[in-house]
């Protein structure tokens, strides 16, 4: 098909979730036809599907064709240009929402280098996957929004950063970030390293060793301290029972708190208390 053409659908837009496709679209552009210099509000992406054309940014200009994505963000002075003698075709969503950053972040774009080449095929149908299907109703647009997900789910599955230094640190600072967050809430209840492991997305044997590697200590070990912890604040700030203030610390089991109290602070729970009373009374 060669002839010039342009299909694009807009989509219903529901500002409750968090990410949404806005437009999409696909469209054979004539010889040089142009967009820009200017700027949009929301992201899009464009996947070309043949012919060629320049995408043009503040750093740089990147000569495209047939399997490259490029990315537009918000508010940056952009333009793009078909090529004069073989102008390309290409497939185009516009999408925005809290995550979009976070995970666009997460692939191998950049703000240097808003291109990817030579997309795999998993990523083409993605594309292809959103745009052959309209969003004009609530349900619709919240299905689209989940294509969305699987696309960008494809380019960071894709990325070459994602086996970097910097994006293992990040992902490792994240999980312990989850896994602390997690013993903060629930450890009044009962809690095990699975349960802790599960919260952040992980195997017990990865939150193992990021634990060991990154706070050199075991996630038991943490959960016991931050336990211990809290009882320690119960016994100096409280005139609960040492009962209450076991329950109310994640245990169960006056006879193994006062154990696992003593180890830790070399005092049991009732000697502690009479050390550190606070001027609570």
């Amino acid at each position: 098909m060669n002839e010039v053409f342009k299909h694009s659908v807009k989509n219903y837009s529901d500002e409750g979730i968090s990410m949404s496709v806005t437009y999409s679209g696909h469209e054979k552009c004539s010889s040089g036809q142009r967009w820009g210099k200017g700027i949009r509000q929301q992201y899009v992406l464009h996947l070309v599907v043949s012919g060629k054309g320049i995408y043009n940014t503040p750093d740089s200009s990147f000569e495209l064709s047939a399997g490259d994505m490029f990315l537009i963000r918000p508010y940056t002075e952009i333009e793009y240009y078909a090529n004069e003698n073989d102008p390309w075709e290409y497939l185009w969503v516009n999408f925005t929402g809290t995550d979009a950053e976070s995970l666009l972040k997460r692939t191998d774009f950049t703000p240097e280098c808003p291109v990817i080449r030579c997309c795999s095929e998993e990523i083409r149908n993605a594309m292809t996957d959103i745009v052959s299907n309209a969003g004009t109703t609530r349900y619709e647009a919240t299905a689209l929004t989940g294509r969305l997900y699987i696309l960008l789910s494809m380019l960071m599955k894709h990325s070459h950063r994602k086996n970097s230094r910097p994006a293992r640190e990040s992902e490792k600072r994240h999980i312990i970030k989850v896994a602390k967050d997690f013993v903060a809430t629930n450890y009044p209840v009962s809690v095990s390293v699975e349960d802790i492991a599960a919260a952040a997305n992980v195997s017990r044997t990865t939150l193992f060793r990021i634990f060991k590697s990154e706070l050199n200590t075991t996630p038991v070990d943490y959960l016991t301290a931050y336990r211990i912890a809290q009882a320690k604040t119960l016994l100096t700030q409280t005139e609960l029972s040492i009962t209450a203030v076991a329950r109310s610390s994640g245990y169960e089991d006056n006879l193994y708190f006062s154990r696992v109290f003593r180890k830790i602070t070399g005092f049991t729970p009732t000697e502690y208390r009479n050390c550190n009373k606070s001027p609570y009374e």
